[in-house]
């Protein structure tokens, strides 16, 4: 590394389900690369169970107390991954070093974001998306113009080989899914009726992953030909995207950066998505998968993706190749050793 900086300090545990948290995961996986040390702070005391605890004491990340700010020195700096835990312990951690780096994985501003913001008390806001930069810089700026206070975006890292690429899905059935947290806002109200309405040439198999109570509230009881399962303790990652041939996933958010793309892209699930926020310069339409504007474009390109098998083949490793220049290691390091050279030059 060309940077100074030699040890950065998290505010969290990574991940294996879970947007903030998976993403986490993969860049300690950079970092420990980059030859940085990892140190992270828990927000709570059971982090000795997650699943990842063996895998980061193999790969010699630090792991202290929750909460164990007293290991914080004035010019280390800690960051906080889409983490309200982070946001609401920045009083208590700028005491112990005034470089605090927030991340948002969202397209909105926390309220407590803007608070400490007004107060000073993040001195790096770092995004994924360009576009959610500009759309959230002025609005942060417009509550304090300290020129001290900076603002970045970073490539972030995806390990392409925890998601193998699968080309022997089985032709039985013609799979299709969708995946995120149990979030109602993650479905949208039409859900059923574009799984409903897309036509295969052989029976379609469905598979929700991330659904629970909330979710069935919000659309319905999903057809007897899509199996649920609320968390990968039910079906993995890896399960789920060699089930789909496509992912299929209209929803009521505005996407920032999502994760699951890399994952689809990595394995081989053709994408169909909302034609608006991360999603669209994720996504290369018609080349690497197809962004919709309505019900009647997820329904279309459903179809057609199932009635086109050699399309989709192509598209998929047009879309493999996408997400190595996206999310690929050396764009990511690259990335990664600018922030920390600007985070050298923070104010202690």
């Amino acid at each position: 590394m060309n940077n100074s900086l030699k040890r950065i300090f998290i505010n969290g545990f990574p991940s294996l389900y879970g947007g903030a948290g998976t993403e986490l995961h993969h860049q300690i996986l950079l970092w420990r690369k980059m030859g940085v040390d990892v140190h992270l702070i828990p927000t709570g005391d059971g982090f000795r169970n997650e699943r990842l605890y063996l895998e980061m004491v193999k790969l010699g990340v630090i792991i202290h107390a929750a909460g164990d700010w007293s290991v914080l020195e004035p010019d280390d700096a800690i960051l906080g991954f889409c983490n309200s835990e982070f946001l609401a312990r920045l009083p208590e951690i700028r005491k112990r070093t005034k470089r605090t780096v927030f991340i948002n994985c969202m397209t909105w501003l926390f309220p407590k974001e803007k608070e400490l913001m007004k107060d000073g008390q993040i001195a790096m806001f770092l995004y994924q998306n360009e576009e959610v930069l500009r759309k959230n810089m002025p609005a942060l700026k417009a509550l304090n113009a300290d020129p001290a206070i900076r603002f970045m975006t970073f490539k972030p890292y995806f390990h392409n080989d925890s998601f193998p690429f699968i080309t022997d899905r089985t032709e039985e059935f013609f799979g299709c899914g969708r995946i995120s947290r149990q979030d109602a806002d993650k479905f949208a109200r039409n859900t059923l009726h574009i799984y409903e309405y897309f036509v295969a040439p052989v029976f379609k198999r469905g598979l929700f992953l991330g659904f629970g109570g909330k979710s069935r509230e919000k659309i319905g009881r999903p057809y007897d030909w899509i199996r649920t399962a609320q968390d990968q303790t039910e079906v993995s990652q890896q399960d789920f995207y060699r089930h789909c041939k496509i992912i299929l996933q209209p929803t009521d958010t505005t996407e920032n950066w999502p994760r699951i793309g890399f994952e689809a892209m990595a394995s081989g699930s053709v994408l169909i998505v909302d034609n608006r926020g991360g999603w669209r310069q994720m996504v290369e339409h018609g080349k690497t998968g197809w962004l919709c504007d309505h019900e009647r474009d997820f329904i279309y390109y459903a179809s057609k993706m199932a009635y086109e098998p050699n399309l989709r083949d192509d598209m998929a490793e047009a879309a493999r190749e996408r997400g190595r220049e996206l999310g690929g290691e050396e764009a990511s390091r690259a990335g990664w050793e600018e922030v920390f050279e600007e985070i050298n030059k923070l104010p202690v």
